[in-house]
């Protein structure tokens, strides 16, 4: 398997190509500024730890080539997800906010919590100091599933350099249950956008998740 990275520069980017290095699959870093470089790259997938601002260019190179696309940048706006919604019935498209296998396996747990008292949810999550989202996409993935309560409270923190937490805290009037998910390094992240590589590369043209890719691995 060959890959283009497009944000190798990137905190992201750089981990994903210690990773890929490290496992002996050959690819093509490049950057927003440097994308002439693409053309004699003869690679069968596309991961982009760019930023959502590139989402145009980098499904165009897909497009162009014909090959899947991994999606690893977060805050896509409307307009991103009507571009998305058009590509994937031409090419295969892998996005997630979180490629953490543990944290996609606590978004499952979440997902069998029905509705079925009055629960309060405090949600908090706590990313380094640069992130520029608030909430994070892993956030609203969250929110996604537990946002029809009534009482919610979110508490986003950006601190120092911590990777990323994010603790759920459900409570009713007699007891609380708290899950908890810690990333200790980003290289969790860049083994999951790895495996969606490999998991991409033999699907048809649509728009696939973690739960896709867990629901054949685990």
């Amino acid at each position: 398997m060959k890959i283009i990275l497009i944000g190798c520069k990137g905190r992201m980017g750089q981990e994903m190509s210690h990773l890929l290095s490290q496992r002996g699959v050959e690819f093509l870093g490049i950057d927003k500024d440097d994308r002439d470089k693409v053309a004699p790259f003869d690679a069968d997938v596309i991961v982009d730890f760019s930023s959502y601002l590139c989402l145009k260019e980098n499904l165009s190179l897909a497009l162009e080539r014909q090959i899947p696309i991994v999606i690893a940048t977060t805050n896509h706006n409307e307009e991103n997800m009507r571009q998305i919604d058009r590509a994937k019935e031409m090419i295969p498209i892998f996005m997630a906010s979180n490629f953490s296998i543990l944290f996609n396996l606590m978004l499952k747990m979440l997902k069998n919590i029905k509705k079925s008292e009055n629960f309060d949810i405090f949600i908090q999550e706590t990313h380094h100091k640069h992130k520029k989202d608030s909430p994070s996409g892993s956030c609203k993935d969250i929110l996604k599933i537990l946002g029809n309560y009534e009482n919610v409270v979110v508490d986003c923190r950006r601190a120092g350099e911590i990777v990323g937490q994010h603790k759920v805290q459900i409570i009713n009037g007699n007891e609380s249950l708290t899950i908890c998910h810690d990333a200790l390094n980003r290289q969790t992240f860049c083994e999951g956008a790895l495996q969606a590589c490999w998991f991409i590369l033999t699907k048809k043209n649509g728009l696939y998740g973690m739960d896709d890719m867990l629901s054949e691995t685990i």
